[in-house]
């Protein structure tokens, strides 16, 4: 026969409300007859009941509140931090930039529109180089940046907080020319397109540069005529310019040997030859 234990006659215990804080007999205040011993017991395990409270609402207001993007100059990076946190920075070290949850669509696309890899990435840092930039904007400046648009870039303000290769050069600062060219991140390359305005189809560069998508274009045309970007957006080693980019757009590369080093160093990642032309 199997025998089980008696219970008859026991009383299930539970930790008493008031001492949930407790974290040893010290904090026990109970059986005190000193009403000052008593109440400094108390008062102890309230204070730590009111941090835990305040710790836990702190979480939950973290996980609720949008994130903002800023740029961390000494690392030469983009950082996600809850806005309250990127509120609290120094504007000269750590800046907020961008919203990650900001509204609007700079290319409205229909939900059945399929985007290859390649693409969805050079669309993706055209967007956002463009954010970065037009984050700086003046108060009540819109900045326009669709092709054929001419205008000055306008002065930006604290432009610490952009990536240096995305700061204005002098030509962008006087000669009008169309907004797209801004969010090239390299300084020579985007005055070479400026002094060659009106010489060149802007809504040519745009849609090469993205590799025909909103041609409805596929991979084999993106990787003939279009970019790949590999790298955070405003980087340009990161930028690799396909064959046919070149040999369209070689004459805008003109003094940067730096990009087609770049490009040639993903080419040989694949075991590909290296592109030649004459910067």
């Amino acid at each position: 026969m199997v025998s089980h234990p008696v219970t008859r006659g026991f009383v299930p215990l539970s930790p008493m409300q008031q001492l949930v804080e407790a974290n040893d007999t010290d904090d026990n205040w109970t059986g005190l007859s000193d009403p000052a011993a008593r109440r400094k017991r108390q008062t102890r395990l309230n204070m730590r009941a009111h941090r835990r409270r305040k710790a836990l609402e702190g979480a939950k207001i973290s996980q609720q509140e949008g994130h903002v993007a800023c740029w961390d100059d000494k690392r030469q990076k983009i950082l996600y931090l809850p806005e309250s946190q990127a509120r609290a920075l120094n504007y000269d070290h750590t800046s907020p930039v961008i919203r990650q949850n900001s509204a609007g669509i700079i290319f409205p696309l229909s939900s059945d529109h399929l985007m290859i890899l390649i693409q969805f990435n050079v669309m993706r840092a055209v967007i956002f180089n463009k954010r970065l930039l037009s984050a700086l904007e003046p108060d009540g400046i819109s900045y326009n940046y669709t092709p054929g648009i001419l205008r000055v870039l306008p002065t930006l303000s604290n432009i610490k907080r952009l990536p240096a290769s995305l700061h204005p050069t002098k030509i962008q600062s006087l000669i009008p020319h169309g907004g797209w060219i801004d969010i090239f991140p390299h300084p020579k390359w985007r005055d070479n397109f400026i002094q060659a305005e009106g010489r060149f189809d802007e809504y040519d560069l745009c849609s090469d540069t993205l590799g025909g998508l909103f041609q409805g274009e596929l991979a084999a045309e993106c990787e003939r005529r279009g970019i790949v970007v590999w790298s955070p957006p405003w980087d340009f080693n990161g930028w690799e310019l396909s064959e046919g980019f070149v040999r369209k757009w070689g004459w805008s590369i003109k003094g940067c040997d730096d990009i087609l080093e770049a490009t040639n160093k993903w080419r040989s990642l694949r075991g590909e030859k290296p592109l030649v032309f004459e910067c």
